[in-house]
Order: C-alpha cells, then sequence, then structure tokens
C-alpha cells in the first residue's frame, strides 16, 4: 500500500509541476514585456499602470474567496480553469487594436493566477511530510525561474522577428497545452462515505494563526509593492535611458531568474533546516540595499546585476513563507491560508504598478527604486513578529 501511495503522489506532482511550468512559460512570455506591448497601442506610463493595476486588483479580490472554494470543492478543477481561460484571453489580446482593449482582457487573464496559486500550493502541501515540505515548495517554484529563463528572451526575439501578435499566440497555445496534464491528476479521495465537510473559518481566527497570516499577508504586500513599482519601471527605463532593444531588456528577466533558479533547493533545505524567521529577516534586510544602488551607476550592465540579485533574494524567501504558514495553519484550511497570503501579494502587485508609474512619471526617473528600498524595509517589523521555530506549534 505504502510504495502505490508514493508512486501516486510522485506521478501527481510530477504532473503538477508540467502544469506549472507552462503555466508560468505562458504568463513570462506576457508579462515582463508587457508595458511596451501597451506602448504600442498608445499607453503612456501612467496608462499603462492603471492596465497592469486593474488586472493585479482583480486577482487580489478573487485571491481569498479562490483559496477558501479550493478547501471546499477541491483542487483539480482551479488547475483545468486556469488553462481554459489563460488561453482564450491571451488569443483574443493576440488581436486587440487599443490599450483599452486589452484592458479588460488583461483583468480576465490576471484572474488565471488567481484561480491557480491556492489550488497549486495546497496540493503541494497535502502531498508533503514535515520533513519536505519546505524541499517541495523549492521544488515546485523551480518551475517559475526556469520559465522566466527562457520567456523573456523568447519573446523578445519573437518581438523583433514577427510583431508582437505572435508572442500572445504562443502564450495562449502553451495555456491550452497544459489543460491535458492538468486533466490527469488525481484528486486526492476521501474515506468511503465520508462527505467532505465544509472547514472551519473560525480557527482562521486563532491567536497564533491570525497572528502568522497577519505576518503573512501584510509583510508580502510590502515588498512586492516594491517589486510591482520596479517591474513597471525597468522596461521603460531601460528603453527611453539606453536605448535597449526587447531582446536586451528581456535578458534583465531572464538573469533575475536565473538567480530564483539557482537559490530554490537551497532555500528550500535552509527552510527545512534553520528557523524560517530568521532567513525571511536577512533575506529583507538586504534587498533594499540593492535597489537604493540604482540610483548611484549609469552602467545598465551593473543595473542587470542589482536587479538580478534583488530578485533572487527575495526568491529565497519563499520556500520559508510557504513552509510557515503550511506548519501552522489548519491543514483543513490551508487553501484559505494560502489565499490570505496570495492576497497580500497580489495587492502590492496592484498598488506597485502605480506608485512606479506616478513616481516614475512625475519625478525621478530613479525615485521608484527609492520608494522600493523603503518600501521592503518597512517589513522588517512586521516579520519580526513571527514566533522562532523552537515555539511553533505545528497545526494538524
Amino acid at each position: 500500500m505504502m510504495p502505490v501511495m508514493l508512486r501516486d503522489i510522485s506521478r501527481d506532482l510530477a504532473l503538477l509541476f508540467l502544469v506549472n511550468v507552462a503555466f508560468g512559460l505562458s504568463m513570462q512570455m506576457i508579462n515582463p514585456l508587457f508595458p511596451l506591448f501597451l506602448g504600442t497601442l498608445g499607453a503612456n506610463e501612467a496608462e499603462a499602470s492603471y492596465v497592469v493595476s486593474a488586472g493585479n486588483l482583480a486577482a487580489t479580490l478573487l485571491m481569498f474567496p479562490s483559496g477558501v472554494v479550493v478547501d471546499r470543492f477541491g483542487k483539480h478543477l482551479f488547475l483545468a480553469l486556469n488553462a481554459v481561460v489563460g488561453a482564450v484571453t491571451v488569443y483574443i489580446m493576440a488581436y486587440s487594436g487599443s490599450w483599452g482593449t486589452v484592458l479588460p482582457l488583461y483583468v480576465a487573464y490576471s484572474l488565471v493566477g488567481a484561480l491557480f496559486v491556492p489550488a497549486r500550493m495546497a496540493m503541494v502541501s497535502e502531498n508533503a511530510t514535515l520533513q519536505n515540505r519546505a524541499l517541495l515548495f523549492g521544488l515546485m517554484n523551480m518551475a517559475w525561474p526556469i520559465t522566466g529563463i527562457i520567456s523573456p528572451v523568447v519573446s523578445g526575439l519573437i518581438v523583433e522577428a514577427t510583431g508582437w501578435r505572435m508572442v500572445y499566440l504562443v502564450s495562449a497555445a502553451v495555456s491550452a497545452v497544459s489543460l491535458v496534464p492538468a486533466l490527469m491528476i488525481r484528486e486526492r479521495k476521501h474515506e468511503p462515505g465520508v462527505a467532505r465537510k465544509a472547514p472551519d473559518m473560525r480557527r482562521l481566527l486563532e491567536r497564533d494563526t491570525l497572528r502568522v497570516l497577519f505576518v503573512m499577508c501584510v509583510a508580502p504586500f510590502l515588498m512586492t509593492t516594491a517589486i510591482g513599482a520596479v517591474n513597471l519601471v525597468v522596461p521603460l527605463y531601460l528603453a527611453e535611458v539606453y536605448g535597449l532593444t526587447p531582446f536586451t531588456i528581456g535578458l534583465f528577466f531572464t538573469a533575475s531568474n536565473l538567480i530564483t533558479l539557482v537559490t530554490q533547493i537551497p532555500s528550500g533545505r535552509l527552510a527545512d533546516r534553520y528557523d524560517p524567521k530568521r532567513i525571511l529577516l536577512v533575506c529583507t534586510a538586504v534587498i533594499p540595499v540593492f535597489y537604493a544602488l540604482w540610483g548611484f551607476t549609469d552602467n545598465w550592465a551593473l543595473l542587470l546585476v542589482i536587479y538580478a540579485v534583488a530578485t533572487g533574494l527575495w526568491s529565497v524567501t519563499w520556500p520559508s513563507n510557504l513552509t510557515t504558514l503550511s506548519t501552522m495553519v489548519p491543514r483543513e484550511l490551508q487553501g484559505a491560508g494560502f489565499g490570505i497570503n496570495a492576497t497580500g501579494l497580489r495587492l502590492g502587485f496592484t498598488v506597485g504598478p502605480l506608485i512606479g508609474g506616478y513616481l516614475y512619471g512625475n519625478f525621478s526617473s530613479t525615485s521608484p527604486f527609492m520608494f522600493a528600498a523603503i518600501s521592503t524595509a518597512m517589513a522588517l517589523p512586521i516579520i519580526y513578529l513571527l514566533k522562532n521555530k523552537n515555539t511553533n506549534n505545528i497545526k494538524k
């Protein structure tokens, strides 16, 4: 019985990894260069920030409800919806002629992540043990940087060779193909004759659980507000200040994802072995230094290194975040817990582009990076509220 169960778990996680890779390939062909695409449709910096923020706001509003629904109705449906909704919306965007037309499509497209992320994280958590949970999260997270290494450069090459439409058609095709492995994943079965019970949401208000949820919502919000501001500005800044091509700009995102790929397995092992709180504090303390350095160099190659290292340090915190959530939130409510965490993440990606676009258009071109340094530093006292690892009570 045990070998069969382990084989089934390995099969389902392998299929989930394939779905995750397809999701990353499709999304990262679109998002890194999206402000430039909007520019070709007549959008200025402020209008581009409106579109990006509208998409992120829609995803933010759906994050917590989708996490609750995942706990109630299961994860399989959400993985399939991710493939279908992603393929349809991106395909229609390929033939859009104005940024105003793209806005509602991008909102619908952004909802894909809100459906997918809580389902993916809850599925990993239920197939993990206490000893390997962070490592499995690190391995699953590797799909994102792997695709991030490939997609932005490929996207840039396609744009320069054939134009923007083909980028969106390829992205739609990848999303559609991901429906196959998504449908092959089997939902974990409950005991015969036992109905799926609605989770007791009151357990989220237990003191220790509420503390973790507060930290895992607010700290990611502050950090992704910084990242959202920077990511909107980076392609605009590099194109306007240095005159870089879409391919070269794509290298910035490729480099950051390469660093992220290298950090995922070690960061997962670190989170399993050491106190996640300490890892979060150290990484969060160092990141603002690299954002602040952006205003002190005029060499774009050095900026590439600075951007990649800052993003890589943020990625080191991912397994620690997820391990903290999956050990401190009751198992039957982990979809809701991950939804709350994802809400904080997405809310930051909603607010950040608006702030970045405003600062870039009304102040100096480097002001968004100084803002990012301040916003990230503000997460430090929030993270400090977490209990140390040896005082945590593992939730069953």
